[in-house]
């Protein structure tokens, strides 16, 4: 609206000049010529300008498809191409006949169980062998210290307790329980029990105190590899427990994959690969398809070591795509220090892309503010006219404009930087300067909202 009247005023005074013109020589114009113009303020600052380095748009991460066991693909829910949320079907895969595999499992858990039990029998022999062995000993202390009167109950007590676990063993491996070797083990314990304490109870009642005092160095020797037994079966049992649970692990894992499976989008985004088709063999070793993430998109932009120190990492840049003619904000993320085959550095940023709409491979700016002159008199490019060769503006006083020759420092298409007879806030005319001379008459037209 503002433009149109203007330009209809500017139109009006040129009619007026050429029917003056058009008038008899010798009459003479009384009126005045008044240009209607449009102004604005000198401003000084810093002149900051917008540098742009090119990239592309790239794709964010991408997840392979795998199922977990091979089979069939007996189902496919998507093409390539399709977007697919995190977590939907993208097929399912029949594994075919896993049954020989369950069954053997099966019989490797109830090895596991057995080894396990064999193990918590031959701890616990080890266990009650440590027990009898510091009674023994105790035992040969108290006779010792009481004269030479020897315990024989408590003795014989002993040897009973030792031929009773034997019996136990026998009766385990009878019953298919512990091996034959662990029986014998536990026999020749009960029989090495009896001829101890009869060895031990012909020492402690002689007369000579050396033979008592061999019999509770032997006692203490006996005591010493009882405990070293205990240590090492309980060892073999917190082994063979470990076995039972991995065995046990392996059976699920064997019974799940006899199921189909339904294979899940490990993330969102597009189906960019897809290399298998309904009633395809698929494996476990080999993805079937990809899905790429387009949110949030990776801005890449090869740039020269003189331009690599313009980014930092966790730096927030604006990114322009012409094609969307919108601007967005990136956050730099990688700054590589090695240049790449072309002997480029390519500079990557991450921008969100929640719509979707900036698609790999679209050209995208980085916007990079530059100060190119300081403390700099700035002014509209448009207040700034030409003539042979010398720049100049023409700046309001009064109601008269005088005409200012300046030097254009730095241009850019709405403001420039220039230098001449000027200060700050001075009003210099930004339109309408094309019919003006130095000293005309102008009337300032004021902006009306659209």
């Amino acid at each position: 609206m503002r433009r149109t009247m203007f330009s209809l005023l500017l139109l009006a005074a040129v009619l007026i000049t050429l029917t003056a013109c058009s008038q008899d020589e010798g009459e003479e114009t009384t009126e005045e010529r008044i240009t209607p113009v449009e102004t604005a303020q000198v401003e000084q600052g810093d002149f900051v300008i917008d540098r742009k380095i090119t990239g592309r748009a790239a794709p964010g991460e991408s997840s392979p498809v795998v199922p977990s066991a091979p089979g069939e693909l007996v189902t496919l829910n998507v093409a390539k191409g399709d977007r697919i949320e995190k977590g939907q079907t993208v097929g399912v895969v029949d594994p075919g006949d896993q049954g020989n595999q369950v069954e053997l499992q099966e019989v490797a858990v109830r090895q596991a169980e057995s080894q396990l039990e064999s193990a918590q029998t031959q701890y616990n022999q080890a266990v009650e062998g440590v027990e009898m062995a510091e009674e023994q000993l105790e035992l040969i202390r108290e006779t010792a210290g009481a004269g030479g009167n020897v315990p024989t109950q408590a003795f014989q007590q002993q040897a009973d307790d030792a031929r009773e676990l034997a019996n136990e063993a026998e009766e385990l491996v009878n019953e298919g329980t512990i091996p034959e070797s662990m029986y014998q083990q536990a026999k020749s314990r009960a029989d090495q029990a009896g001829q101890f304490i009869n060895q031990t109870l012909d020492q402690v009642s002689g007369s000579a105190q050396g033979q008592a005092s061999q019999a509770e160095a032997e006692a203490e020797v006996r005591l010493e590899q009882a405990k070293q037994a205990e240590a090492q079966s309980e060892q073999a049992l917190e082994q063979a427990q470990l076995g039972l649970e991995q065995a046990q692990v392996q059976l699920e894992a064997a019974r799940s994959q006899t199921e189909n499976e339904a294979v899940a989008a490990p993330r969102t985004g597009v189906v960019t690969t897809l290399e298998a088709s309904e009633g395809d063999n698929v494996t476990n070793q080999q993805p079937f398809a990809t899905i790429t993430s387009l949110n949030p998109m990776t801005i890449v932009a090869s740039v020269t070591s003189d331009q690599l120190s313009l980014f930092q990492v966790g730096e927030e840049l604006e990114v322009e795509i012409k094609s969307l003619n919108e601007t967005f904000t990136s956050t730099i993320d990688y700054v590589p220090s090695i240049p790449d085959d072309t002997n480029l550095y390519p500079v990557e940023a991450t921008v969100s892309n929640d719509e979707e709409n900036i698609k790999p491979g679209m050209m995208a700016s980085f916007i990079m503010p530059e100060t190119s002159v300081e403390d700099a008199l700035i002014v509209p490019t448009d207040a700034v006219s030409e003539q042979s060769g010398q720049s100049f503006i023409y700046r309001l006083n009064g109601d008269q404009v005088e005409r200012v020759d300046v030097e254009v420092v730095e241009a850019q298409s709405d403001r420039s930087a220039v230098e001449g007879d000027l200060e700050a806030e001075d009003v210099v005319v930004t339109s309408g300067q094309l019919t003006l001379e130095d000293g005309a008459k102008v009337e300032v037209m004021e902006e009306e909202d659209d």
